[in-house]
């Protein structure tokens, strides 16, 4: 915990912002899990999503400029945020058939399930 506290006072100190984590919600259906995570402002190529060893990660940068201009003088306005979220896999998502979708703002993301194994469960009498 130290360590990220360093971290962040780091960034602080170099007026650069730390990467925010994502907060998204989960929906667990029989078929698939939906991911959902608000990025307003963001777009598709500034979004990168990528699986490694069994981890999701979501990248993300925001970038807004803004200027305007009258009576001689110009003003501008630029901000710069980051995203950078991290999920473990469960052992029964298909990897090779996630679909992410970014509609209005709001980041969605499909994981398809694999079939799961019926338990065969077996009563055990007691003598």
């Amino acid at each position: 915990m130290q360590a990220t506290d360093n971290i962040n006072k780091l960034f602080q100190n170099l007026h650069i912002p730390a990467p925010s984590n994502l907060i998204g919600r989960v929906k667990e259906k029989d078929e698939c899990y939906k991911l959902r995570y608000e990025v307003p402002g963001v777009s598709k190529e500034d979004l990168k999503i990528a699986i490694d060893d069994g981890v999701l990660t979501i990248k993300g940068e925001l970038k807004e400029e803004e200027e305007e201009g009258s009576d001689g003088e110009h003003w501008s306005m630029r901000s710069y945020g980051c995203y950078n979220t991290s999920i473990m896999l469960p052992d029964d998502a298909k990897t090779d058939e996630i679909k992410a979708e970014l509609k209005d703002g709001v980041l969605y993301i499909t994981i398809p399930r694999t079939e799961k194994p019926k338990k065969d469960v077996k009563e055990i009498d007691i003598h």
